[in-house]
């Protein structure tokens, strides 16, 4: 289609003329309409039209300057010239700058206006076959680029083995641009930049990231233009690029391809990149499910394997990537969250630094999935809030939000940097843990004494199993309990413990000797003695007054 400018400062007249003719069928379409040179100057650009259809006589730049303007910033599209009765000497100028034809206003028919598109479509079509027309074939260009990265964003994104209905809606496309036959065996290479010893919460603005990013495309696409005259190159997954390329228009070494672009990254950015090739899809409609799963299998394998930036799935056996490089279905550190407790309970600095270096080495010994290790980092995260109560995260108190954890650890891209992360949290932990919580060291080991009582009066308490669940020893917990309450431990428990019993006693339901065993007493006798001790009354007495 030839795209076509309408220009007239008269509404009706431009109205009429856009009204007029059916242009499609002499391959033509209306792009945009102006009332004025000015306006129609300043969509020049936007809408690189064919073909222009102008009025002479306009307020602020007439046709003719217009024409001439245009004639001065290189455009050498078709001008058809609509004139007055009185305006003949103006129609003969235009006639020398070029215009193609003039047409009387008052003697404009269909058949008229056609014979003129005809004349200025069969020019256009000489010109684009004789040389073509570089600011047409700029913006056909562009939109064909446009059109083919969203075609393969959305064959990408189909998590479906069936393409019926991405055929269904793109099948016209295709065969238009001739996509099929250009991306023949298409090859997905996936290049992955990321920062190395970032500090604990740095964050990377998205306006920032996404200026690097445009920066990174720009000069990966002069370098993908020297080696190949067929490749779709988009920004994917927010931090990296990918390209599609035909397999025949892919280089033999892809190490050669693959270290120019770390070149690239190292020279422009100082920063390292990973670069992941598939192997050749069966075509552009189906296989590109199997490149991605493979990309991501890659990725896993750099997680640990960080010396080899450059991987390509065809290297690897399917099977055996799978196979030595498959994960736990689960790993669990919760079981050092109790030494973790106990350390941020009494305040052991090197206690803290030593559970997180206890996790890095599980890490290393077990080597989780990343989605497993970043899990536990924030786990181990949010963890310290459960301790540090009261506390919110936000930038004001020095506390990041989880949502910006989270995105710092995406970008971590191997284990060591993971591993980095997580020693810097533990210091971070082992630094603020005394200005949190407040009060002192002994009120904290207090307040820790009564919640685990609290959650575990249905147990035989004593003293040993209680100082080691907090991590002290049992004279230093003895001591610091009667220094801090004014009664010792012992009695303590038997307070809990018997304000449980009132309250099943009140519910008139259990036999003694059954609350006796529920509240972890050794006998009834002793359930009794206690109650009694603490009441000044029996258990069944106590059981009669609420039946009153």
């Amino acid at each position: 289609m030839y795209r076509i400018l309408l220009v007239d400062d008269e509404p009706l007249i431009l109205a009429g003329i856009a009204s007029m003719m059916e242009w499609e069928a002499y391959d033509c379409v209306v792009a945009d309409k102006a009332t004025n040179g000015s306006q129609a100057l300043a969509k020049m650009k936007e809408i690189q039209p064919d073909i222009v259809i102008t009025d002479i006589k306009m307020p602020a730049m007439n046709g003719l300057e217009f024409m001439e303007e245009c004639r001065k910033q290189g455009y050498q599209g078709e001008f058809i010239l609509l004139t007055n009765l009185e305006e003949f000497s103006l129609a003969q100028r235009a006639l020398r700058l070029g215009a193609l034809d003039y047409l009387v206003k008052i003697e404009i028919t269909p058949e008229i206006l056609g014979e003129s598109l005809q004349k200025a479509t069969a020019i256009c079509r000489e010109k684009q076959e004789a040389e073509g027309s570089p600011v047409i074939q700029e913006v056909l260009q562009k939109n064909a680029e446009e059109i083919t990265k969203k075609f393969f964003g959305e064959i990408l994104e189909n998590k479906r083995e069936d393409c019926g209905k991405l055929r269904e809606k793109w099948e016209k496309e295709v065969e238009r641009l001739g996509l099929e036959k250009l991306y023949e065996s298409p090859v997905l290479v996936w290049i992955r930049p990321y920062q190395q010893e970032t500090h604990l919460f740095q964050k990377t603005e998205a306006a920032e990231q996404k200026e690097i990013m445009e920066y990174a495309s720009s000069l990966l696409k002069q370098f993908m233009d020297r080696i190949s005259p067929v490749y779709c190159m988009m920004n994917w997954e927010r931090r990296g690029i990918l390209a599609v390329f035909p397999q025949k228009e892919l280089p033999d070494s892809f190490s050669a391809l693959g270290n120019k672009i770390l070149t690239i990254f190292q020279n422009y950015f100082g920063n390292p990149a990973f670069v992941a090739v598939s192997t050749p899809a069966e075509n552009i409609w189906e296989g590109f499910g199997r490149g991605v799963h493979q990309i991501r299998t890659l990725e896993e394998y750099y997680y640990y394997h960080s010396e080899t930036p450059i991987l390509c799935a065809g290297d690897f056996h399917p099977e055996d990537l799978e196979k030595n490089h498959s994960r736990h279905e689960v790993f669990d550190i919760s079981f050092l969250k109790k030494d973790l407790q106990q350390a941020l309970i009494v305040q052991d600095r090197e206690k803290v630094e030593r559970v997180f270096s206890e996790v890095a080495e599980l890490f290393l010994e077990y080597q989780p999935a990343r989605a497993q290790v970043i899990d536990a980092c924030m786990n181990l995260y949010y963890f310290f809030f459960s301790y540090a109560e009261g506390e919110k995260p936000g930038e004001e108190r020095g506390f990041p939000y989880p949502s910006e954890i989270v995105e710092r650890l995406g970008a971590c891209f191997t284990l060591e940097e993971n591993i980095r992360w997580l020693q810097e949290l533990g210091n971070w932990i082992g630094s603020r843990m005394e200005s949190l919580k407040g009060g002192s060291k002994t009120e904290k080991i207090v307040a820790s004494v009564k919640k685990y009582v609290q959650e575990n009066y249905k147990e035989k308490l004593t003293l040993a199993m209680i100082a080691n669940a907090i991590g002290i020893s049992q004279g230093y917990l003895s001591s610091v309990f009667k220094k801090q309450t004014g009664s010792n431990l012992n009695d303590y428990v038997n307070q809990v413990k018997i304000e449980k019993a009132r309250e099943l006693l009140g519910l008139h339901e259990y036999m003694m000797y059954e609350i006796s065993d529920m509240l972890g007493f050794e006998n009834p006798y002793y359930f009794s003695k206690v109650f009694k001790k603490i009441m000044g009354m029996t258990p069944s007495e106590y059981e009669m007054t609420r039946k009153n």
